[in-house]
């Protein structure tokens, strides 16, 4: 294993992720779980994205050409998921998310969308991945690879455990206007991701 493409790899996944701007994110999806849900939460959202980056890693680009998807559509797709929580939130109704964690009542568990993909393992993590892979031969770096991406989603777990423990004492009030103000940030997430989707579709090498 090689210590300097283990920090670059890791360095690349943990920018691309960025764990410290998703975690207001997942406060505001899970602000009507407990302490024990949120937590729970957490260890999800880092597992799946953990999943989604090293699959994506060892057969992303051959899944995506096999179903014919571009990058760009992905993308596109990803931001529209986005951009219909981000409406729920600023309307102030429980997303599904929060719904369906607090009954728990199916499966399978929709955390992974929209948090853990496109949110956290979205196109430019997804493409990072791919390209780290792709650019060594070697199973010895592979595995590099997927040990920085396993090291940046304990991180991503780590901010997200330290922001659930921080929301839990702001008051009802100043949640809910925390809500809102997350749900504008994220239909902007989103609505940027659509719109350079839908731009890196019709003009390619220019998003």
């Amino acid at each position: 294993m090689s210590l300097l493409y283990f920090i670059q790899a890791f360095a690349a996944v943990f920018a691309i992720t960025d764990p410290f701007g998703a975690a207001p994110i997942f406060v505001g999806l899970t602000a009507q779980m407990n302490r024990k849900q949120q937590w729970h939460a957490a260890v999800r959202a880092a597992i799946y994205s953990f999943i989604i980056l090293a699959v994506s890693g060892m057969c992303g680009k051959f899944i995506l050409a096999a179903f014919g998807i571009s990058l760009a559509a992905f993308q596109a797709a990803g931001g529209l998921v986005i951009v219909l929580m981000g409406l729920e939130m600023l309307r102030g109704t429980p997303t599904r998310i929060q719904h369906d964690e607090v009954t728990e009542s199916e499966k399978p568990d929709p955390i992974i969308i929209p948090f853990a993909m496109p949110l956290v393992a979205g196109p430019g993590a997804i493409t990072t991945v791919i390209t780290l892979t792709a650019q060594h031969k070697g199973w010895g770096d592979h595995f590099t690879a997927l040990i920085a991406v396993a090291a940046a989603m304990v991180v991503l777990l780590v901010v997200l455990l330290s922001a659930a423990w921080f929301s839990s004492h702001i008051s009802k009030h100043g949640l809910r206007i925390l809500l809102r103000f997350l749900g504008l940030i994220l239909l902007a997430i989103g609505a940027q991701l659509l719109l350079s989707g839908v731009q890196q579709f019709l003009l390619p090498g220019q998003g």
